[in-house]
């Protein structure tokens, strides 16, 4: 059976294969960006099964695709992003046995096709700390699939829940609301009075998930607020979901602005009411086709539950983000690829619906392709986000570091003050602010913003360590050794900060206690030539 499957549609395949290379080739040796650096390059576990292994039976499968693509190409950026062209690749295989399955076979090619070089989606592809999207909804849509499957081997149906498990391993939010795509197959096109007691499983798998993720949520709430700087509270949803929901369907059907950062979310409130206008419509559409056409209503509703976990009222998500779109885009495509399927049938206009299709398909790609290049290194993306997100105040501080890295300090602290004027309370761009002040000669300003950027984040040790180098450099021996100290209470394990403190000790002539710092910098590491130069200046 799958051997004539494959026989039957290898084309189909190989042609998905060559969109997607042709799309996403110009990527493939791209930089490691954003959150890429701490995640792999700066990870000194990254080639540690057993650091891989830490999070069993939790998240742990990326971490071993990481460590499996360290190892064969070490830091290589390649390794890593075929990871997740290889999920995306599969989701698209998927997606077309998916609507062969329903035994609508040419709309699965325009469906897949669509979603293979779909710009909006690109960032969970180019961007390798994206990739946890496209791999588990890869693991989804094999679920999905091995669930339709089982209607006649029952084999399929404990494949089914394996894929679904293994979705829930591979990102620890999105997956939650899935269950319920189950429910709505059988109510839209199987039988669900008959087949109902086969979603209690995946209930359950769901449950266990949800219950695991709301011990995480003071850790996420903690990282936003101290990393990001979010303020927490809850929105209105009354506001939340027209914008974001509109905001997906701009970019589904138009996406000319694609940013890392979607920040310019202020609407006047006409804008506002045409939103929600349009959204409610939407809504009406989905209820009206819940009798009338059921294809429409299942694809509309998939697209809000695989979207749903991002429409909370609670501070935990961006309100738009294009990787949240992954596998929601799938309802989207599926209306717009019936539409043509429909256009297609109609003998007046079927030459012109291929003409069509075809355009939109080189459109959509040269957009993508456009696109990777914003994602080639850290200075192509930050100048991108700044044209296309001003009002970021992440995009103002990453815009100093590429003018600091320049050269250009001045365009530098012009982002940094930009930044701090927009979010008052962002301790690293005071901390970037206080650094390029200090490369320009100004201790007084770098001191006052190296303070301002603990007191928003006084987990900073890196602002500690600089306002005790200023202080040393001032001979001002008392209060460079204070504020070293309590940079070691943020970073205890950073043997450098030790080092210094050894070094500020020597030159205020408190050699026991220098002696005291060195021995211990050299019981961890017996080789370093500075501790043991110092331990000999202290024994004099």
């Amino acid at each position: 059976m799958v051997k004539l499957f494959l026989q039957k549609n290898w084309l189909i395949f190989l042609f998905f294969f060559t969109l997607i290379l042709i799309t996403y080739g110009n990527s493939l040796y791209n930089a490691f960006l954003s959150d890429d650096l701490a995640e792999i390059v700066q990870n000194p576990k990254i080639g540690n099964l057993n650091y891989a292994l830490t999070n069993y039976p939790f998240g742990f499968i990326r971490p071993v695709l990481y460590w499996l693509a360290f190892n064969i190409g070490g830091l290589n950026p390649l390794f890593f992003r075929l990871i997740n062209i290889f999920f995306h690749t599969g989701s698209v295989f998927l997606i077309f046995i998916l609507f062969y399955l329903l035994k609508q076979k040419r709309l699965g090619i325009i469906v897949g096709s669509l979603f293979a070089i779909h710009p909006a989606i690109s960032e969970s592809i180019v961007w390798i700390s994206g990739g946890g999207y496209p791999q588990y909804a890869f693991f989804f849509l094999a679920s999905f699939v091995s669930y339709i499957l089982s209607i006649k081997k029952k084999l399929f149906y404990l494949l089914s829940l394996i894929f679904y498990l293994l979705s829930f391993m591979s990102h620890p939010q999105m997956p939650l609301p899935l269950f319920l795509i189950f429910t709505l197959w059988e109510f839209s096109f199987g039988n669900l009075k008959n087949n109902w007691v086969k979603s209690i499983p995946f209930v359950l798998i769901a449950i266990t998930y949800i219950l695991v993720t709301l011990t995480s949520l003071p850790e996420r709430e903690t990282t936003l607020q101290s990393m990001h700087y979010q303020q927490g509270g809850i929105d209105n949803p009354f506001f939340l979901i027209p914008v974001a929901l509109t905001s997906y369907f701009e970019l589904t059907i138009f996406p000319a602005t694609l940013t890392l950062y979607h920040s310019e979310l202020t609407f006047s409130a006409i804008q506002f009411i045409f939103r929600a206008i349009i959204v409610l419509i939407f809504f009406g559409l989905t209820v009206f086709c819940f009798k009338k056409n059921k294809f429409i209503f299942f694809w509309s509703a998939f697209f809000l539950i695989t979207l749903s976990p991002t429409l909370t009222p609670f501070r935990l998500n961006w309100i738009t983000a294009e990787r949240y779109l992954y596998l929601p885009i799938l309802g989207l495509l599926a209306i717009v690829g019936w539409g043509f399927d429909k256009l297609s049938n109609l003998k007046n206009f079927r030459q012109i619906s291929y003409i069509l299709l075809a355009t939109i398909l080189i459109l959509l790609s040269g957009r993508t392709i456009i696109r990777n290049v914003d994602w080639k290194n850290e200075d192509n993306l930050w100048i991108a986000t700044g044209k296309t997100s001003p009002s970021s105040p992440n995009t103002h501080n990453n815009l100093g570091d590429v003018y600091g890295r320049r050269g250009d300090k001045i365009a530098a602290l012009r982002e940094f003050q930009k930044a701090t004027e927009l979010k008052p309370n962002y301790g690293d761009a005071y901390h970037n602010l206080a650094n390029t002040y200090l490369e320009l000669d100004q201790p007084d300003k770098a001191l006052e913003n190296y303070q301002n950027a603990l007191k928003f984040n006084p987990n900073l040790w890196q602002s500690y360590q600089n306002i005790g180098a200023i202080y040393y450099h001032q001979k001002q021996y008392d209060q460079a050794i204070e504020y070293f100290q309590k940079a070691i209470q943020v970073n205890s394990k950073n043997l450098n900060l030790r080092l210094n403190l050894g070094i500020i000790f020597l030159e205020a002539d408190q050699k026991e206690k220098a002696k005291e710092i060195f021995n211990l910098i050299l019981s961890i590491d017996s080789n370093n030539q500075t501790a043991r130069q110092g331990l000999m200046e202290a024994n004099k």
